[in-house]
């Protein structure tokens, strides 16, 4: 099965991505490709966040594990399948980019399909406008910054 999922920015400028990923690659997979297509540094932090009907954090999805308390499992992208955690259309994710401000892209999963023949998985099947930065430097320590 194939997993559409829509990427929505809140800011000004209207901002979306459509993604399609088999049901069995990881969450490392949706992040990679998000770095991809909106030229992102991969060496900054990112987590994914199931989420409610009102976007609420729920479960989190870390990028690496550093938890110290081994009694208290931590759930990693790389060896996350979607199917794991995801099961259902209309089911959410939060992104979370930028650590520092807080800020994160709202998921959410539109349709599960049968695969195109010939199509290559992860990709980006479309979208519109530019993407935000990834960090906001916003210190005013650092002038011209």
């Amino acid at each position: 099965m194939v997993y559409r999922f829509r990427l929505v920015g809140a800011g000004r400028e209207p901002f979306f991505r459509d993604f399609e990923l088999k049901h069995d690659q990881t969450f490392f997979d949706f992040h990679t490709i998000i770095l991809k297509e909106l030229e992102y540094d991969g060496n900054q932090m990112a987590s994914f966040f199931l989420a409610d009907n009102k976007w609420e954090k729920g479960i989190e999805i870390n990028l690496f594990d550093m938890a110290e308390d081994t009694f208290n499992p931590v759930i990693t992208m790389e060896k996350t399948q979607l199917c794991e955690l995801l099961s259902e259309e209309k089911q959410r994710l939060l992104y979370q980019f930028d650590f520092f401000s807080d800020r994160a892209f709202f998921i959410d999963l539109v349709s599960i399909t049968n695969p195109v023949k010939d199509a290559v998985y992860p990709r980006c099947s479309s979208g519109k406008g530019t993407p935000p930065e990834q960090i906001i430097i916003d210190d005013p320590e650092l002038p011209g910054l």
